[in-house]
């Protein structure tokens, strides 16, 4: 039987959680793995709510806004899904669905997506109502994107399907040989022309041709680093960033790096060692990290030369960073979201999110604020001045 590998946010500790006989074991019940308090700074910017709107209740891993123009789709667990105008909120369609909801959404603006928690593919039109319903080959807990008249959706499993966005017939199926254990962490998968590139197990990230899903290329992004079933648990965790004319990937318990793709596949750049479970950020030439024990980091995109790091955020659980203007954002367990200066990494402010539980889904930099949905299932825009 397969084996999953959770990341937790529990009370205060970030944890991994293993499926064994009997039952469930811990493996971060030390002092060290306990979050810091928040610290006294000297602040230099205010962050403040554009707007909030309530899609439902609760949140999760699989759940990630989706921004197509001035629309912003999102869904929460209890079944909800709603558009809103991406510039004061407002609610153009809510739809309330009769199933547990595992992820979404994905959206081409014509459709939007979303997966239950009972394996099917849920498509909704641009009204909101049901268009059509296929099966997956499990849950999947990773957020469909479309893209080419298709419906990509990477189910738990890892198992790669593409459904006809119009009427939801199987295209085309893909799946690789799959480790004993897995991450359970935000993954995005992201459509660039005719290819869709997807995090696979064991470090991977691979380029699947849209149309037929025919691998073009992969990226061994890390390594196995022990001997333990823990030590073998490492996997691509947040979306692929382009980045002219490579990307930059960040892996749990692997690396942070930029490739260069050319028609003959891609090329490592750089990477550093490292450890995230929700990937990367970048503005100009600079790429920006989040890791697993709270550490965020800034490397110079061109070279990998580490720029800054700070540690004032230590063990809070934090979300991937997004540069808005002159500061990166991340966001935390307790429903904070932090500016650093993106310089030279001073912490220069915080503010609420509006909930005081985790923000597990990944934040978005808009042209209006930073978007945020919260642990208590809200939209929030985020302005900083």
């Amino acid at each position: 039987m397969k084996k999953t590998c959770h990341r937790i946010l529990s009370g205060s500790m970030l944890a991994l959680a293993v499926a064994a006989t009997g039952g469930c074991s811990l493996f971060s019940n030390e002092s060290r793995f306990e979050p810091v308090a928040l610290t006294e700074y000297q602040q230099q910017v205010t962050g403040f709510t554009v707007w909030s709107a309530n899609v439902g209740s609760g949140s999760g891993y699989g759940f990630a806004p989706a921004l197509v123009g001035n629309s912003v789709y999102a869904a929460t667990p209890d079944g909800s899904v709603v558009k809103a105008n991406l510039s004061n909120g407002s609610i153009q369609w809510r739809t309330k669905l009769d199933e547990e909801l595992a992820a979404g959404v994905g959206s081409d603006g014509n459709i939007a997506v979303v997966t239950t928690t009972k394996g099917k593919v849920i498509a909704l039109d641009a009204s909101g109502k049901e268009l059509w319903t296929a099966n997956a080959s499990t849950i999947a807990s990773t957020p469909p994107a479309i893209g080419g008249g298709l419906v990509i959706v990477r189910a738990d499993d890892y198992r790669v399907q593409a459904f006809n966005a119009q009427n939801g017939e199987l295209q085309w199926s893909y799946l690789r040989t799959n480790p004993e254990m897995a991450l359970k962490a935000n993954s995005r998968m992201l459509i660039d022309g005719n290819q869709v590139l997807v995090g696979v197990p064991t470090g991977r990230l691979v380029s699947l041709d849209l149309q037929t899903g025919t691998p073009r290329w992969d990226i061994l992004a890390a390594t196995i680093q022990g001997p333990t079933d823990l030590d073998s648990v490492t996997d691509v965790v947040g979306q692929p960033l382009l980045s002219g004319n490579g990307l930059c990937i960040a892996t749990y318990q692997g690396r942070v790096g930029c490739y260069a793709i050319s028609a003959n596949g891609a090329q490592p750049v750089w990477n550093q060692p490292f450890s995230s479970a929700v990937g990367v950020g970048a503005a100009g030439n600079s790429l920006y990290a989040a890791s697993v024990h709270g550490e965020v980091r800034a490397y110079n995109i061109t070279n990998g030369q580490e720029l800054w790091t700070d540690q004032t955020l230590t063990n809070r659980g934090l979300t991937n960073p997004v540069v808005y203007g002159n500061v990166v954002a991340t966001g935390d367990y307790e429903g904070y979201v932090h500016f650093y200066s993106a310089a030279d990494g001073t912490l220069l402010g915080r503010v609420s999110a509006g909930s005081g539980q985790s923000i597990v889904s990944p934040v978005t930099a808009t042209n209006i604020g930073i978007l945020v949905q919260n642990g208590s299932g809200n939209l929030v825009m985020l302005g900083v001045k």
